[in-house]
């Protein structure tokens, strides 16, 4: 029975991880801006269901409130408020579709290429490792989102907090450009 639902996860985890590779493709073809943030949610959407498939739970529900909720609510924020009616960013923007299948392919290439064996590679024999102080009473294997916490607020608190801050900036950037292309 355990090898049979584990069958079903890798499965599960090739099925999501074409479709993340469609909607990207459709990202990157896309002719208009509002379907390129949908090719994009689309994708964002199938990588939260690769790590639901691999039992990665808080990883895959952070995918989905992150990046499908805040990242493409900006993304549709800021295509909304930015107007794309003048001709010349309008031809830029349509000249994208030339490239999108050789930029595809090229990016396949590098992915074999060099991270085959890194991604392929064996796996690790634990889920997570933690320091030592930091995995007291907690199984790391099971207890999957309370193990990442505690790395991300232990280990990796800076890091973070200064993503926080580029994003809040990228926001209020987006919110600037957006009010003086109107005034």
């Amino acid at each position: 029975m355990e090898h049979f639902i584990e069958t079903i996860g890798r499965n599960m985890f090739a099925i999501f991880g074409v479709m993340a590779l469609c909607g990207a493709a459709f990202m990157v073809a896309s002719r208009s801006a509002v379907h390129s943030v949908l090719g994009f949610l689309f994708a964002m959407l199938c990588i939260a269901g690769c790590f639901l498939s691999l039992e990665a739970e808080f990883l895959g529900m952070a995918q989905i409130l992150v990046y499908a909720g805040g990242i493409v609510v900006l993304f549709l924020f800021v295509v909304m408020l930015v107007e794309m009616s003048k001709k010349k960013e309008n031809a830029v923007f349509q000249l994208q579709s030339r490239y999108a299948v050789g930029t595809v392919l090229i990016g396949a290439a590098l992915f074999v290429g060099v991270f085959r064996r890194v991604i392929f590679g064996t796996a690790s024999t634990e889920a997570l490792v933690l320091r030592p102080e930091l995995a007291k009473g907690l199984d790391v294997a099971h207890q999957n989102a309370q193990a990442v916490s505690r790395g991300l607020f232990a280990d990796y608190l800076l890091p973070f907090e200064i993503l926080s801050v580029i994003l809040l900036v990228a926001l209020v950037g987006a919110v600037v450009l957006a009010k003086t292309e109107r005034v």
